[in-house]
């Protein structure tokens, strides 16, 4: 909270003490919670319920106490809308409350998309890499926070794979940063830009998102780069060592390529037939919002809203998919896609062969059955709690059925906006309260990827 506190006083604006005030008070806190669990001689490994609820409290107490620069300075006067965008920003969701955004001081600006580009990576990946405590069972809160089904290590060190990733995570922050900058985006704008971008967060300095710069250049930009935050950081870091092999032979890399290309060209397609003269401009604007709501990054060029039902109808069931596992994407995820996939053609094939033993493979290996299982779970509990969220925010308050439906999808998918009411021109802040608690919810419990906190709810986790 510093360093948006630096931006204020660059900038010599009057939100700085929010900030001051509001980094004091959460030093103060972490002070006594280090003092209350000062380790003893012989600290034993972290298990796996002690992983669960670190895991959760941090990212609720994260989420809490980052919203308390938007209550000091006034942004909002209700805990609840402040807690709403200061979760957005954290889980990358990029939902917000806000009606007029461009107003905010540039401090709080900062302070928006600073808190997506942390919790892009992970605040428990960069606690890890910075709190050596944290490397005593760190693989354990590395796997509660991370996206995916697995967590891939660079090296056998916990600790030195967190600052890796997060190495790479930096480099191509500052790499973004120069692109826009020669794009012709201010350097200001291309920093928040930056940090939203590779987060696949969403929020931008603007009230028309990416589309108020009208640059097909600098949306260029962002399209490539949206796509490369939605691949696995683990393969991002090889490419960058020069190790290309390993991306070559990465089928959910490849399947991830694939389906996004597909609907690109699928969109792009009809906007052509429908709405744009040329197929240039329909690619320029369907490649831009397929990427971005694929990846969940959420920004727009354009108002989707007004789409033809398929087109619109596709970027729903992007909400859905996601990016790579390992990467900083919300969602299902492309590898669990892949594998439930494959799942339904091995069932197919068993009806011909019954005797037959066809392992499913990713990557050229077998994936265990435990592991298919585990997905499968995770795709129904996760169908299953967009669905009751759905009928819950029906049941309370009279919204539009599109508007509820990507409403709860954007929210558990950590997308951010969806269509109707809450679409690339909408926002969140005429829900009601309760509503705005329950999508809340669903980001956090999204950005945890369902379990984590599931499993404290049930009554076995609290048995000796």
């Amino acid at each position: 909270m510093f360093v948006p506190a630096i931006i204020s006083l660059l900038y010599k604006e009057n939100d700085i003490w929010a900030f001051i005030i509001s980094a004091l008070f959460t030093s103060l806190f972490g002070f006594i919670l280090e003092i209350a669990t000062k380790p003893v001689e012989h600290s034993k490994e972290i298990g796996r319920k002690e992983g669960f609820i670190i895991a959760a409290l941090s990212w609720f107490g994260a989420s809490l106490f980052g919203s308390m620069p938007y209550l000091i300075y006034g942004v909002f006067n209700n805990p609840v809308d402040a807690w709403f965008e200061s979760v957005a920003g954290f889980t990358t969701t990029g939902a917000t409350v806000l009606i007029n955004i461009e107003h905010l001081p540039n401090g709080m600006l900062f302070w928006r998309n600073f808190s997506q580009w942390l919790g892009g990576m992970g605040i428990i990946v960069l606690a890890i890499a910075i709190l050596p405590r944290l490397a005593v069972g760190g693989m354990q809160l590395m796997g509660l926070e991370a996206p995916g089904p697995t967590t891939e290590k660079i090296t056998p060190r916990i600790a030195e794979t967190a600052k890796k990733l997060w190495g790479v995570y930096v480099l191509l922050s500052v790499v973004l940063i120069i692109f826009l900058l020669f794009s012709g985006m201010p350097f200001f704008d291309s920093l928040l830009q930056s940090l939203s971008t590779l987060s696949t967060g969403g929020f931008s300095p603007k009230n028309l998102s990416v589309g108020s710069y009208n640059s097909p250049l600098i949306e260029a930009v962002i399209t490539i780069f949206m796509f490369i935050a939605g691949m696995n950081f683990v393969l991002l870091y090889w490419s960058l060592r020069g190790n290309f092999k390993k991306l070559r032979q990465n089928s959910e890399f490849k399947f991830y390529v694939f389906i996004n290309l597909f609907v690109i060209f699928v969109v792009s397609i009809e906007l052509w037939s429908t709405i744009y003269p040329s197929f240039l401009e329909a690619l320029r604007y369907g490649s831009f919002q397929v990427i971005s709501i694929s990846t969940g990054s959420g920004f727009s060029t354009t108002n989707y809203d007004i789409w033809p039902s398929f087109s619109k109808w596709f970027i729903l069931l992007l909400m859905f998919l996601g990016g790579c596992a390992g990467s900083t994407t919300g969602s299902v995820k492309i590898i669990r896609i892949m594998v439930l996939f494959k799942r339904g053609f091995q069932e197919l094939h068993k009806i011909i062969y019954p005797n037959a033993i066809m392992p499913i493979r990713v990557n050229s290996k077998p994936i265990s059955d435990d592991v298919v299982s585990s997905i499968t779970s995770f795709f129904l509990i996760y169908v299953f709690i967009f669905l009751v969220s759905t009928l819950v925010v029906l049941a309370a308050e009279d919204l539009p059925i599109l508007t509820a439906i990507s409403a709860c999808a954007a929210s558990l998918g950590n997308v951010g906006p969806g269509l109707g009411q809450v679409g690339p021109i909408g926002n969140y802040s005429d829900l009601t309260i309760f509503t705005k608690i329950v999508l809340t919810l669903l980001m956090i419990i999204g950005r945890l990827e369902l379990f984590t906190i599931l499993v404290i709810l049930t009554p076995t986790f609290w048995r000796k």
